[in-house]
C-alpha cells in the first residue's frame, strides 16, 4: 500500500504540483545537526560561573510541612544558597493557576498535596553536591489521609484544598438541542461506564532551565524548553513580579519532544530565577527521570465515563448523554479548556443532533495535570466508541454497518455540530468503504490474517483475532480566544459579538541577506515537529527559491509578540498563511524598490524566481542586488496570519460562545487487527491499517512521521501505559521506566497507511491539522478490535490501558 501518495478523486493541492516544494517530501532539514550532535539542547547551556540547583521534594502525599530545617546545608561550606516558602514569599508572588482560589506557590505552602511536589531548594557549583546538600534539609511532617480516587474524591470529607469547601472544583452541564426529549422518545437507550488512565508523553528530554539575572537592568535571561513560550509566559513572569519585557524566555530550535508536557514547566523557571536573582550567578536544573515521572506536573487526562446512547431500532442514533469525572491531580493549572475541548468533535463522525455533556473536574493528592497530544479529546473518543460498540451489539447490528448508517455525509460537509464547531471536508462512508476494501484484498483472503480459517484455528489455540473499522475525527487550529471566553461571565458573553473576537494571529517575519538568500524567523517555539523545513518550504515557492537559499531561527518571548504557540494541531495552518502573507509582501516590497531604481511605474517591473525584472531578464536585479540597493529597510518585511475561523461566518455561534473553535477536520479510519492471548491476557496488534485524511499534504513524510509517532503513543496508552498509584498511600507506583511501560520496536506493529486528500476550504493551502493525529484515534481503535477479538467470550475493553492482568480478570468474570 503506497505511503504517500492520496487515493484517486482528490488532487493533492492543485497548483502546489508540479514543480512546487510544497507538498514534496522534503528530508527535515533540522535533521542533519540532531543526527551529527550539532544540536544543542538545555542540557548543553552552561554559561560561564554556572551553578545547579535540586529539589527537596515530599515525601508524602498529604501531609502538613510543620518545619524545614535548613540549618545543616546551609552551615556546609560547598552550599551556595537555600530557599523556603518563606524566602519567596518575601520578594515574589504565587503563581497563575488555572482556576480562581488556587494560590499555588513555586513551593509548598505549609502542605503537601502530591509526593514529589518540591518543598525547598538548594544550589551548589555543581548537581552532584547540590543533592548531597538537599540530603541535609529535614523536614517535619504531619501526615494526612490523602485523597486519591477521583470517583470517591466526589464525596469524601478529606479536602485537597479546605479553603475551597470540595474536591469538585468545577462543574458543567451543556445541552445541545432536546436531549431529553431524544431519550424520551427512542426506542433503546444504551448505557455504558468507560474507564482512561492516567499517561503522558514522556519525552527523551526531561524539563530543564538556565536563568540568569542582570541587576543593571532587573532582567531576567532564561533558557528554558518550555512549550508556548510566548503565550504562557506570563506564568513566569507574574511570579517574579516583573513586566515581561524584562523576563525574556528563550527556547532552542532543539527540543528533545513535548506533546504538551512541558508547557507547566514553570516551576522550574521561577525557582531558578529566584536562586539567580540572590546569588547574581547563573543557575541551571534539568529535572532527571524519576523527578519527570513522579512529580512533574507532566502526567495528563484519568476520567471516568458514564455515557448513553438513544437509538432507534433501525440503527439510528437518537441522542447521547456524556457525564465523567476528570480527575486533575493536586492543582488546576490547564482545566477548563482540557475538559470542554471535545466538544469541537462532540459526536465525532456521527449526526446526532441532540447532546448532553456534562463533567465533575475533581482535585486529588497527585501530581497535577498539564496537556498531552489530544488534550482529552483521545479519551472522549474512546468512551464514546465503547459505547457505540455496545449498542450495536445490543441491537444485533454489525458494529460497522451501524457506524456507517450513522455518518455524516459529504454532501453534508462543512457540517455543524450541536456544540457550533464545524466539520470543514471529507468523506467519511466512501473512506470506511475503502478501508473494508484494503481489509478484503489484503487479510480477509486466503491465508491473510482475517482469514475466517485461520481465525478459527488461532481460536481453538488460545488466541482470539479481531479488527473493527472506525472513523475518528482530529481537530484542528485551535484558537486563543477561547480560553478568553471561558473566562468570561454568561451575561457578559451574551452581548458579545464577533468584533469583541480577539484571536492571536501567527508571526513570522524575513529579510534579504547580503548574500541573496533569505532569513525567517518564527515566533513559535518547536519540539520536533519540522517547522523550520516547513517554512522554507513554503516560502521557496512564494519566492521562486530553493528550500536551501531559506535559514529559519527562533524569536525569543521579548522579541516575539504573544502567540498561541505550537499546539492544538495548530502549526501546519498557521504556517502555511503566515508563509504566504510574508511571501506576497516581500515580492511586493521588492518589485517597488526595483522600480524606484530603475524609475518606472511598479507595474512595469514583475518579481519572478527570485529576480525583479524590467522586460526581461537581460534587464533585472537578483535579491543580492536588490539587498544592497536598500536603504529604508525594504527588504525585511513581517506578517501576522488571522486565525481562519474569524473570516468564516460558520463559526460565528462558536465563536460569541464558550465552546472551542476548531476549524479544521483531519481524520482517520483505523482497522488494526488484534490477537488477545485469552490464557494470559496479552494483547498484540499485528499489523495497523490506517486511512488518513488532513487535507493538503504540505510534506507528507512530516506528515507520516507525525501519524507514525502518534499512533504509537496511541498503542502505549492502549495497551502498557499508565500513572498508577496506591490507593491507600499515595505514592506514585511508575516512577522509573520499568514501571511506566513505552511501546518500542518489539511491540510496534507494521502500519499500513494510505491517503486520501479533501482540502479544507478555510485555510489558505488546503492543509488541514495534524499534530495530535494517531494518539487521538488509535487507542479507540485498538480497543474497538479487542471488542471484535473478544465479542464471541463477551468481554469488551471497558478500561484503557487494557493490560494483561485486567484482560485476564474480565475474562475470569464472563466465564463465571
Amino acid at each position: 500500500m503506497s505511503e504517500s501518495e492520496p487515493q484517486a478523486g482528490q488532487e493533492a493541492g492543485g497548483e502546489l504540483e508540479g514543480r512546487s516544494f510544497t507538498g514534496q517530501s522534503v528530508r527535515r532539514f533540522e535533521d542533519r545537526r540532531i543526527l551529527t550532535g550539532e544540536a544543542e539542547y538545555i542540557h548543553d547551556v552552561t554559561p560561564p560561573n554556572c551553578l545547579e540547583m535540586a529539589i527537596v521534594r515530599s515525601v508524602h502525599a498529604h501531609a502538613e510541612v510543620v518545619d524545614v530545617d535548613t540549618s545543616a546545608a546551609e552551615d556546609h561550606p560547598d552550599c551556595e544558597l537555600v530557599l523556603t516558602i518563606d524566602d519567596l514569599k518575601e520578594s515574589y508572588n504565587p503563581q497563575p493557576c488555572g482556576l480562581e482560589g488556587y494560590e499555588e506557590w513555586s513551593l509548598a505552602d505549609g502542605k503537601a498535596r502530591f509526593v514529589g511536589e518540591p518543598i525547598a531548594v538548594v544550589v551548589a557549583a555543581d548537581r552532584y553536591l547540590a543533592e548531597d546538600m538537599a540530603d541535609l534539609v529535614d523536614v517535619t511532617y504531619e501526615t494526612l489521609d490523602p485523597v486519591v480516587d477521583g470517583m470517591a474524591a466526589r464525596e469524601a470529607d478529606t479536602l485537597v484544598h479546605e479553603d475551597a469547601g470540595s474536591n469538585v472544583a468545577d462543574n458543567v452541564r451543556l445541552t445541545f438541542g432536546d436531549p431529553d426529549g431524544a431519550f424520551a422518545d427512542a426506542d433503546r437507550v444504551v448505557e455504558g461506564t468507560y474507564e482512561w488512565g492516567r499517561v503522558s508523553g514522556v519525552p527523551l528530554e526531561t524539563a530543564g532551565v538556565v536563568a540568569q539575572y542582570d541587576e543593571d537592568g532587573d532582567s531576567f535571561h532564561i533558557d528554558c524548553n518550555i512549550q508556548l513560550h510566548t503565550l504562557v509566559d506570563d506564568t513566569v513572569y507574574e511570579t517574579l513580579g516583573r513586566p515581561a519585557d524584562r523576563v525574556e524566555l528563550n527556547v532552542p530550535a532543539d527540543v528533545g519532544g513535548s506533546f504538551g508536557t512541558k508547557i507547566a514547566i514553570h516551576r522550574y523557571c521561577n525557582l531558578a530565577s529566584m536562586a539567580a536573582e540572590q546569588l547574581g550567578r547563573p543557575v541551571k536544573f534539568v529535572e532527571d527521570r524519576i523527578e519527570n515521572l513522579q512529580g512533574g506536573d507532566m502526567h495528563c487526562s484519568e476520567r471516568t465515563y458514564e455515557m448513553r446512547l438513544a437509538c432507534d431500532d433501525d440503527g439510528t442514533m437518537r441522542g447521547l448523554d456524556v457525564w465523567f469525572v476528570d480527575d486533575f491531580g493536586a492543582w488546576p493549572h490547564y482545566p477548563v479548556n482540557q475538559v470542554l475541548k471535545p466538544l469541537s468533535v462532540l459526536t465525532n463522525a456521527y449526526a446526532i443532533d441532540d447532546v448532553a455533556y456534562e463533567y465533575d473536574l475533581v482535585l486529588t493528592n497527585k501530581t497535577a495535570q498539564t496537556a498531552y497530544r489530544g488534550f482529552g479529546v483521545d479519551p472522549h473518543q474512546y468512551a464514546l466508541e465503547m459505547l457505540v460498540d455496545d449498542a450495536a451489539r445490543e441491537l444485533g447490528i454489525d458494529p460497522t454497518e451501524f457506524r456507517r448508517r450513522n455518518l455524516v455525509t459529504p454532501d453534508q460537509l462543512p457540517y455543524r455540530i450541536p456544540s457550533g464547531n464545524i466539520y470543514d471536508s471529507g468523506d467519511y462512508p466512501g473512506a470506511m468503504d475503502r478501508m473494508g476494501e484494503i481489509l478484503d484484498e489484503n487479510e480477509r483472503c486466503e491465508g491473510g490474517l482475517l482469514d475466517p480459517e485461520v481465525v478459527e484455528e488461532r481460536r481453538e489455540e488460545g488466541f482470539y483475532r479481531g479488527t473493527q473499522t472506525a472513523v475518528l475525527i482530529e481537530p484542528g487550529v485551535s484558537g486563543s480566544d477561547w480560553t478568553d471566553r471561558q473566562r468570561t461571565d454568561d451575561e457578559t458573553l451574551a452581548n458579545r459579538t464577533r468584533e469583541d473576537v480577539a484571536e492571536l494571529p501567527e508571526h513570522l517575519r524575513a529579510e534579504v541577506k547580503p548574500d541573496g538568500t533569505v532569513l525567517a524567523w518564527l515566533a513559535t517555539d518547536s519540539s520536533g515537529q519540522g517547522h523550520q523545513t516547513l517554512v522554507a518550504q513554503l516560502l521557496a515557492d512564494e519566492l521562486g527559491l530553493l528550500p536551501s537559499d531559506i535559514e529559519v531561527d527562533y524569536l525569543d518571548s521579548v522579541e516575539a509578540p504573544t502567540e498561541y504557540g505550537s499546539a492544538a494541531s495548530r502549526m501546519a495552518v498557521m504556517l502555511s498563511g503566515a508563509s504566504v502573507g510574508v511571501g506576497e509582501r516581500l515580492r511586493e516590497n521588492l518589485a517597488a524598490l526595483a522600480a524606484d531604481h530603475w524609475g518606472v511605474e511598479r507595474e512595469a517591473v514583475d518579481y519572478r524566481d527570485g529576480r525583479v525584472e524590467l522586460g526581461g531578464i537581460d534587464d533585472a536585479l537578483s535579491l543580492a542586488d536588490l539587498a544592497a540597493l536598500d536603504d529604508e529597510g525594504r527588504t525585511r518585511v513581517s506578517y501576522d496570519y488571522e486565525h481562519p475561523a474569524t473570516d468564516f461566518p460558520e463559526f460565528d455561534d462558536a465563536l460569541t460562545s464558550k465552546y472551542p473553535v476548531y476549524p479544521t477536520a483531519a481524520y482517520a479510519v483505523n482497522a488494526p487487527i488484534v490477537e488477545v492471548d485469552v490464557e494470559t491476557g496479552e494483547v498484540e496488534v499485528l499489523k495497523f491499517y490506517t486511512l488518513r485524511d488532513c487535507g493538503t499534504m504540505l510534506n507528507p513524510m512530516i506528515v507520516e512521521g507525525q501519524a507514525h509517532g502518534g499512533i504509537a503513543q496511541g498503542l502505549g496508552a492502549a495497551l502498557m501505559e499508565e500513572f498508577g498509584y496506591d490507593q491507600d498511600s499515595g505514592q506514585p507506583q511508575a516512577i522509573t521506566m520499568f514501571d511506566y511501560l513505552l511501546p518500542s520496536t518489539k511491540n510496534m506493529p507494521d502500519i499500513e497507511m494510505e491517503h486520501t486528500v479533501h482540502p479544507s476550504p478555510f485555510t489558505e493551502t488546503g492543509a488541514k491539522g495534524v499534530g495530535e493525529g494517531g494518539m487521538i484515534d488509535a487507542p479507540a481503535a485498538i480497543a474497538c478490535s479487542i471488542n471484535d477479538a473478544l465479542e464471541p467470550l463477551g468481554v469488551t475493553a471497558d478500561r484503557l490501558p487494557f493490560t494483561a492482568h485486567r484482560a485476564r480478570k474480565r475474562l475470569r468474570e464472563a466465564e463465571e
